[in-house]
């Protein structure tokens, strides 16, 4: 197994679009014309570069009992964006309840950061408005902020914590093994987005599970295929071994252009075709994006180097971008007439406070965390790619 060192640019620039994919899709979600509809799925391809990338970082070391040690690095990777997340998501959920976009009782609240700051699911009710919401200070008729409603976008990052647990047993097994497990857990998938659609009256299957109470246990499924599949791709990517037959995009992407320009069109699809289109994608092509993109060099210094900022934004604006959309659409002057502009200011003010947070907060925590628990700073030169 390559050593943690080994970087795959590539990967930092398809994981960097796919985050800023996930922002404008949040932001432009109240279009009448759909916009990167298909965008969710990104989350997908989160989870397999994550056990791509933990696979090669820590595989060889969780073989040898550095459990303890990896784990603590886990949380000290993840968990402080996780909570400057949710800080400013508790600032904007007031806000949101003193403008009159959102209801919910201080006892809702109270429980909801309780539980969200220690990263448990808050299985509740609220009542908040969507980014156009917000800025016409009305509630809508249905609402789910999902069981982070801090900050919605961290359930994928419960999950992700969950797969770093199962990675110390993953690494142990053969590539074989991992993808029958894969797939299992996809069948599982399947089924249970199957059951979903019919509980929402639809025949349909709905594989965008994970991040609201009704579909919660969903996404251990979902983390589960996605994961594995990325730990199968690490061993199989070492060894040399050919992709899958049915990975259908492999062959067809000869650099790393033309990678990141099949993933955005892949992203801008604009409709899951009752659960087809984004099934398709899970089996045929995100996992060939991943395996192609171990392989594929950055096509030039320029980028390399965006590829390399890509990956190192990606985390802190995963992180951050609800909650400062929420912010900008409850202050932004008719926000939802203008909407694609209240959008892209919203997109520059993320990215700017995910490049600041990240640089002058995140890490400075992360790196004193490190020097305390190991008596380095080795806690914050961890790959940017290893976190969903």
């Amino acid at each position: 197994m390559a050593t943690h060192k080994q970087k795959f640019e590539t990967l930092d620039g398809l994981r960097g679009i796919a985050a800023i994919s996930v922002m404008l899709m949040h932001f432009l979600q109240d279009l009448p014309i759909p916009v990167l509809q298909s965008a969710y799925l990104s989350v997908d391809v989160f989870f397999m570069l994550s056990g791509f990338i933990l696979t090669y970082s820590y595989g060889e070391k969780l073989r040898a009992s550095w459990r303890g040690e990896y784990l603590k690095r886990r949380v000290i990777r993840l968990y402080p964006m996780i909570g400057i997340g949710l800080t400013i998501g508790f600032v904007s959920l007031v806000v949101m309840r003193v403008k009159g976009s959102a209801a919910f009782s201080f006892g809702k609240l109270a429980a909801a950061v309780g539980q969200n700051y220690f990263l448990i699911p808050y299985l509740g009710r609220f009542s908040v408005s969507g980014f156009v919401g917000a800025t016409t200070h009305g509630l809508p008729a249905i609402d789910d902020p999902g069981v982070f409603p801090l900050n919605p976008p961290a359930w994928s990052l419960f999950f992700e914590l969950f797969a770093s647990v199962v990675l110390i047993a993953a690494v142990k097994m053969n590539e074989q093994n991992l993808l029958r497990l894969a797939y299992a857990c996809l069948g599982a998938f399947v089924a249970y987005g199957w059951l979903v659609g019919l509980d929402h009256d639809k025949v349909t299957v709905i594989l965008n599970q994970g991040w609201a109470a009704d579909n919660f246990f969903g996404g251990f499924f979902r983390v589960g295929y996605g994961f594995l599949l990325g730990v199968a791709i690490a061993k199989m990517h070492d060894a040399g071994h050919p992709a899958r037959p049915h990975w259908l995009v492999t062959g067809l992407v000869r650099n790393d252009r033309m990678l990141f320009v099949v993933f955005l069109l892949v992203m801008l699809f604009p409709t899951s075709i009752k659960g087809i289109y984004a099934l398709a994608v899970l089996l045929f092509v995100a996992p060939a994006l991943v395996y192609r993109g171990a392989m594929l060099a950055p096509s030039g210094n320029a980028v390399a180097r965006i590829s390399a900022f890509l990956g190192w934004i990606s985390y802190p604006l995963y992180c951050v971008h609800y909650p400062i959309g929420r912010l900008v659409f409850a202050y932004a002057p008719q926000g939802d007439i203008h909407v694609v502009r209240t959008a892209m200011l919203a997109a520059c003010l993320s990215i700017v406070s995910a490049a600041f947070l990240a640089k002058f907060v995140e890490e400075p925590i992360r790196s004193y965390l490190g020097k305390r628990l190991f008596g380095t700073q080795a806690a914050v030169s961890g790959s940017p790619v290893n976190v969903a």
